[in-house]
């Protein structure tokens, strides 16, 4: 199944329209969704995270990489199929784009705020 096939798939199953999918990626029109989902329009890298939030999933899926509508490609390599959260796909995704320095960073702002979360998931992790 192509990432055309899943996004189609997906809008179909969440009862979206092409109108509707049209407005939440910030097209004008369907006629964008429609070349999209007929495979006559590439994706950027940056557009599928986009039509992965849209369409409440992750990019992972969308490529193709994991059958796993909900689970992050991290999870599902580390033998996880528990669903993550929007927001922490979210989050996650958005570490696991930035470049290492920017991570320990963003770790540390984390922990500066929630600490006692931190802590919990560090004593999970070991």
């Amino acid at each position: 199944m192509t990432i055309y096939d899943r996004i189609r798939e997906l809008r179909i199953s969440r009862n979206m329209s092409q109108d509707d999918l049209a407005r939440a990626m910030g097209y004008k029109d369907r006629s964008m969704i429609t070349k999209i989902e007929s495979g006559k329009v590439d994706i950027s890298q940056k557009k599928i995270i986009a039509f992965a939030n849209a369409l409440d999933t992750t990019p992972a899926y969308l490529m193709g990489w994991t059958d796993n509508i909900y689970s992050s490609l991290n999870l599902h390599m580390f033998g996880s199929d528990q669903p993550q959260t929007k927001e922490a796909r979210i989050i996650s995704f958005a570490v696991d784009s930035m470049p290492p320095d920017d991570r320990e960073k963003a770790l540390k702002m984390f922990s500066a705020v929630y600490s006692d979360y931190i802590k919990k998931s560090e004593d999970k992790i070991g």
